[in-house]
């Protein structure tokens, strides 16, 4: 599927889509961060990746943006040791409470940078009890393949937790200390200048190299099958990633057993011919000989999918920012919808300018865990507005409803 902008999709003649209320924040205005990847665990709790994530908890009390208490801020000491992604779990109930919080699970220490300098979380799902985490930009600063002053999405593996985010397997935090420190000069500009190596030669570090180098599927975001996987349709699980954070323009397709997540030779990719009415795809070891199942360019931003039981679809949210890379001028929500999880899909939602200006939302999420199958009432958790802090970046939740149309 192929397309110059969202609102050439076909409109869905199944689903509608309205926004119920205002958007709720946490409790504590002290927790920044974004991107949020998100899965409803088997423990009854959401578990979350955060980026950029500027507040530290000190003395049982969190703190954001003051480097005294070593919290993210403008001295070298806290730049150089500010973490560019880490663990969280979202708990309450925002039905009930209006409100939820966010606490800390793992630092990651040595997931260390800022921006596209630094690692970014990108997708987690929970299968067997196990949390998978996929974290991009292992490698530091790689050119975007669309859009030069768009972010780049590159260089993405996966971790795996046996202990809700404890501890990770394998154990990256050392050797990506290492290789930060070797290589990583952490100064601005953001674009590449500030690495002591080209990103031609930024292939691996000693022995250890992403599962998924480049930007082809190197910000794969799990497709969500409700709590621990147990909505899954067969014995796969399946991701999607778009070719750069934001403003990209290729959708990839993928897929691996659900017993061999951490096999890179075990995942396949996707190719569809639409013209077919079966849909049916072909699935290749390589994803040079796989093609997109969306192309809009300008469009495709770091994506999520989950799949609704109760009405046996799959919905696909995507957003975009007016300007590359900034938040000033705000950003756009798309929602699709399929009954195949590969597609065709079909626009439910498109919203030219997502919530307000200011908040310039992006990074959509729909946590499972709060979401009603019966009502078609949820929530859709996303970031907001990096370049102005207050009182934008942070997680935040906004109400939502679908509606059968037939």
């Amino acid at each position: 599927m192929k397309f110059t902008h969202p609102v050439e999709i076909p409109m869905s003649k199944d689903l509608a889509f309205e926004w119920l209320g205002e958007r709720i924040v946490p409790v504590d205005e002290n927790m920044k961060g974004d991107t949020h990847p998100l899965t409803w665990a088997n423990d009854d709790n959401i578990y979350t990746g955060t980026g950029d994530p500027c507040w530290m908890m000190r003395d049982g009390k969190p703190y954001r943006n003051q480097s005294d208490l070593g919290g993210w801020g403008e001295s070298e000491e806290t730049w150089n040791k500010m973490s560019g992604q880490v663990v969280e779990k979202i708990t309450g109930n925002p039905e009930f409470s209006q409100s939820f919080a966010v606490e800390r699970v793992h630092d990651m220490p040595g997931y260390t940078g800022p921006g596209g300098s630094g690692p970014k979380p990108c997708g987690m799902i929970c299968v067997g009890g196990k949390l998978y985490y996929a974290v991009q930009n292992l490698l530091g600063y790689k050119t975007p393949p669309h859009r030069a002053k768009s972010q780049h999405g590159s260089d993405a593996t996966i971790i795996c937790s046996s202990d809700y985010g404890k501890t990770w397997t394998p154990e990256l935090n050392q050797l990506l200390a290492e290789f930060v420190a070797e290589q990583y000069l952490k100064t601005f500009p953001v674009d590449g200048s500030d690495w002591k190596t080209t990103q031609e030669q930024r292939t691996g570090y000693k022995d250890w190299k992403p599962m998924f180098p480049g930007s082809k599927f190197g910000g794969l975001s799990f497709v969500q099958f409700g709590k621990n996987n147990s909505d899954a349709v067969d014995e796969y699980v399946y991701a999607i990633s778009g070719d750069q954070w934001d403003n990209g323009k290729n959708l990839m397709f993928g897929r691996v057993p659900n017993d061999k997540i951490m096999d890179r030779n075990s995942w396949e990719f996707a190719s569809v011919d639409f013209t077919d009415d079966n849909y049916n795809p072909s699935w290749h070891k390589n994803i040079d000989d796989a093609k997109p199942i969306l192309e809009i360019e300008g469009h495709i931003s770091l994506p999520e999918m989950v799949y609704i039981k109760s009405i046996k679809k799959y919905i696909l949210l995507t957003w975009g920012l007016h300007t590359d890379f900034r938040t000033p001028t705000g950003s756009e929500l798309t929602i699709l919808e399929s009954d195949n999880i590969y597609g065709p899909f079909a626009l439910v939602n498109y919203d030219y300018m997502w919530y307000k200006r200011e908040c310039c939302a992006y990074t959509p999420r729909i946590p499972l865990k709060w979401f009603n199958g019966e009502t078609l009432e949820g929530y859709i958790l996303h970031s907001g507005n990096w370049e102005t802090q207050e009182p934008y970046y942070r997680p935040q939740l906004r109400k939502f409803k679908f509606t059968q149309l037939k």
